[in-house]
C-alpha cells in the first residue's frame, strides 16, 4: 500500500478520500481517526463518557501508547530499575500518554515526542494508507537514546447502528479470557471466552474477528498483534482493539524491548467488503 496524501481542511483535520471509503483525522485530538465512511456511512462511533474515567477515551479511534489498558498503580520495573508513572483511572495508568495530547504532522504521518509522564523518553508516530477497500494504521514506538519497554494498541470504537438503521455484531473467538480481579487487574486465564457482555481482554484469538452490520458491509480485523480487548458494556458503540502485548504487560514483564535502532511496529488493519 502507497501512503495516505493528506488534504488539510481550514479547521485543522486531515482528510483522504478514494473512492467510496474516506477518512478524518484529528492531530489536536490525540491524533485520532475521527471518522470513517465507507460507502457514504460512518462506521467510527462513540459512547457516553463514564466519570472518574479519561473523556478522550470515549469516541474515534485512537493508539494507545506506551502501554494498554491498565498499569497497576502506574508501576513497573525494567533492567532492575523502578518505575512509577502518573495513574488516571482511580489508582492505575490507563491506555498510555498519547490520546491526550496534541500530535504534529510529519509530512505525511503523525508524530509525538512522549511527555514526563513516561519516564524513558521516546517518540510515537502514526502512518495511515487508505484504499477503496482496506485502512492500515501503523504505530511505531521508537527511542534512539536507550533501551525500554513498551507496548502498542489501538482503540477502535465501532458503532452499533449506522445511520441507515443497520445493526452490529461481530464474530471473535479467543482461547484465553484474563481474569481480572476487582480493580480490573488481571490476575489469570481460563480457556475460552466466558461470561458475557465483555469488557476483558483476550489472546490466541482462532480468526481475524469480523465485525457486520445488517445492511451486509463487513470488516475483519486482521490479526496483528497477541492479544485483544473487547468492550461490549457500553451505549452506542463497541471495541475490538489489537494489541501488541498484554494488559499490565509492563508490570508483568511482557512488554516487548525497544532500543535504538529496534522499533516496536503494530497495526490497525482494517478490510472491508
Amino acid at each position: 500500500m502507497s501512503g495516505t496524501v493528506f488534504r488539510e481542511r481550514p479547521d485543522g483535520l486531515l482528510e483522504q478520500s478514494t473512492g467510496a471509503s474516506a477518512i478524518v483525522v484529528d492531530p489536536l485530538d490525540g491524533g485520532r481517526l475521527v471518522s470513517l465512511r465507507i460507502g457514504g456511512l460512518e462506521v467510527l462511533g462513540g459512547t457516553a463518557p463514564v466519570p472518574g474515567r479519561p473523556q478522550q477515551i470515549f469516541h474515534g479511534s485512537f493508539v494507545m501508547a506506551p502501554f494498554v489498558g491498565r498499569t497497576a498503580h502506574g508501576r513497573f520495573s525494567f533492567e532492575g530499575q523502578d518505575y512509577r508513572m502518573p495513574t488516571n483511572f482511580g489508582p492505575h495508568a490507563m491506555h498510555g500518554f498519547g490520546f491526550d495530547r496534541p500530535w504534529r504532522r510529519d509530512g505525511e504521518e503523525l508524530a509525538l515526542d512522549l511527555d514526563e509522564r513516561w519516564p524513558l523518553g521516546g517518540s510515537v508516530h502514526q502512518r495511515f494508507e487508505l484504499t477503496e477497500t482496506r485502512l492500515v494504521v501503523t504505530a511505531t514506538l521508537r527511542n534512539e537514546q536507550r533501551r525500554m519497554p513498551g507496548i502498542l494498541g489501538f482503540h477502535p470504537w465501532f458503532a452499533s447502528t449506522l445511520a441507515d438503521g443497520s445493526a452490529a455484531n461481530y464474530d471473535f473467538e479467543p482461547g484465553i479470557r484474563y481474569l481480572c480481579d476487582d480493580e480490573g487487574i488481571p490476575v489469570g486465564t481460563i480457556p475460552g471466552g466466558g461470561d458475557r457482555p465483555w469488557d476483558d481482554s483476550f489472546a490466541e484469538v482462532a480468526a481475524d474477528p469480523v465485525v457486520r452490520w445488517q445492511n451486509g458491509l463487513e470488516i475483519t480485523i486482521a490479526r496483528t498483534g497477541s492479544h485483544w480487548i473487547v468492550c461490549e458494556t457500553m451505549p452506542d458503540a463497541f471495541c475490538v482493539e489489537p494489541l501488541s502485548g498484554p494488559v499490565n504487560g509492563l508490570a508483568t514483564g511482557e512488554a516487548t524491548t525497544v532500543s535504538p535502532g529496534h522499533p516496536l511496529v503494530h497495526s490497525l488493519d482494517l478490510r472491508w467488503s
